[in-house]
């Protein structure tokens, strides 16, 4: 219990710093001018950094800025899946060696549930609410999600400024979540060309839900190699 406590309290103190909803997080503060970047802590710089990489690697299909004017700083795309890692690696300093952690749909995980088995994580389906098109299994790592089911539309491409629809859902599995959700952010903004793009990344796989219900998945293999269970 006071293991799972420290996640949660670094999961609410890096709220306090990221949150676009909070006047006073550091996030909000530099988009309101009354933070200078430079002046920043140094893990928002970090985000910031990585932020910027992803924006170039995708061609500016991600972006952590709002889509719409005064184009306010929003890293909640990287930061989702950074946060969570960060935060239970604090299960890991504790000395745990067999755990699961899943905020959001998002999951990492480290060891086994039991000798001989694999986590087994459902991957929703975007098109119909409680249902699942199969179940992802993992020895260790990351599967995180983009897409329209919990909260529609959300995701924009950077290039365009308008909402990601070409895929119903994208999924992708690897050694860290804060990539994994990255990665799968950016590749769902890339909309048909995003599973494609997502290849380079040898460490991580992408399993795409179209939005006709085919299920198609990339040729990169993650070290820990996903199975797609139908």
């Amino acid at each position: 219990a006071a293991a799972m406590d420290e996640v949660v309290g670094e999961l609410d103190r890096l709220e306090a710093v990221f949150s676009t909803f909070r006047r006073d997080s550091q996030i909000s503060r530099i988009n309101a001018g009354d933070l200078h970047l430079l002046d920043a802590d140094a893990e928002v710089l970090d985000v910031l950094d990585a932020c910027t990489w992803l924006e170039h690697a995708s061609g500016g299909a991600f972006r952590a800025r709002r889509p719409d004017p005064p184009y306010a700083l929003d890293p909640a795309g990287f930061v989702k899946g950074w946060a969570t890692e960060r935060a239970a690696q604090r299960l890991t300093d504790r000395g745990l060696r067999h755990w699961y952690v899943s905020v959001g749909g998002d999951v990492i995980a480290h060891g086994t549930p039991a000798m001989g088995r694999s986590w087994r994580v459902a991957l929703a389906d975007p098109r119909a609410s409680r249902q699942v098109v199969g179940v992802i299994e993992i020895d260790a790592g990351a599967v995180a999600t983009s897409g329209t089911a919990e909260r529609g539309a959300h995701i924009w491409d950077g290039r365009t400024d308008t909402p990601a629809d070409v895929l119903a859902s994208l999924t992708v599995t690897g050694p860290s979540l804060a990539w994994a959700d990255a990665l799968a952010t950016a590749a769902f903004a890339l909309g048909a060309y995003g599973m494609t793009w997502l290849e380079r990344f040898d460490d991580y796989a992408g399993i795409a839900v179209h939005g006709d219900g085919t299920i198609t998945t990339t040729g990169a293999v993650a070290p820990a190699p996903p199975v797609l269970v139908a």
